[in-house]
């Protein structure tokens, strides 16, 4: 079974023992990332590419190194890729689609996700399946426009089998949300205008990611949700956590030594 601490755990380790950056906004979604996939999203263990199972729209490709390893832990991702991070493999340090891996789309280039997720949505919509679309985002990536022709596209449509949920950070690749575009209370306050079925909520609490999930899976709603979560950028390490100079960078180039992550 998925557990969280111990995928924060080897999410560090795959930075560290590789060198890389973009550590820090993998840190923040482990706890979404652990609940999806342990409680909620179908897919089958034996079949990457069955085509019954929800799709993950991951669109902070960037931040995708927890993403990695829980696709390593399920079965998906071999391990010689994770061994093999930036120094030959095939993942990358941005998502590339990889359906034997079932990541499902190339993204890390901000503001592709969401409309990509509602146009996979509509299409289920359209063939009269019943998979789910789940899509992260970033908080900093809400600032795309695309995003928002995306949203109105949501609610058009009535996507009830699309969940959008915000990583939200409160910090992008160089500095804070709220001195580039709006701080995250006004822009929750936006996405909420767009879709009653809206909740915002400590991302790192799994109780309630778990309560808000079982709503939109389980649950019939009139038109897409929306779940802001609420999160520590670099969670788990104290040089990291809402730092701005560690968006991409590799906490052992500042002394920290692996294996002594904070409790």
């Amino acid at each position: 079974m998925l557990d969280s601490k111990n995928i924060r755990e080897k999410t560090i380790a795959l930075s560290c023992n590789s060198g890389a950056g973009h550590l820090a906004p993998s840190l923040s979604c482990v706890e979404i990332l652990t609940v999806l996939f342990r409680d909620f999203l179908n897919y089958n263990i034996d079949n990457a590419k069955d085509d019954s199972r929800d799709r993950l729209i991951f669109s902070k490709g960037h931040g995708a190194y927890a993403y990695y390893v829980i696709l390593n832990e399920l079965g998906f991702l071999p391990q010689k890729e994770l061994d093999n991070f930036y120094n030959g493999a095939s993942i990358k340090g941005c998502l590339t689609q990889n359906l034997d891996y079932m990541i499902e789309a190339s993204t890390g280039s901000l503001g592709h996700g969401l409309p990509i997720a509602v146009g996979i949505a509509q299409a289920f919509k359209m063939q009269g399946k019943k998979n789910k679309v789940v899509c992260i985002v970033g908080d900093g990536e809400m600032q795309e426009g695309s995003n928002f022709e995306a949203l109105a596209l949501a609610y058009r449509f009535k996507l009830d089998n699309l969940l959008l949920i915000v990583d939200a950070n409160s910090l992008q690749a160089m500095d804070r949300v709220e001195d580039v575009g709006l701080d995250n209370k006004r822009l929750a306050k936006v996405l909420n205008s767009y879709t009653d079925n809206f909740a915002s909520i400590d991302g790192h609490n799994e109780e309630l990611l778990i309560e808000k999930m079982d709503d939109f899976f389980k649950n019939p709603h009139a038109n897409f949700s929306i779940l802001f979560c609420n999160t520590v950028k670099g969670k788990g390490i104290d040089i990291c956590e809402n730092s701005i100079a560690h968006h991409f960078r590799c906490p052992t180039q500042d002394g920290y030594v692996l294996g002594c992550e904070d409790e």
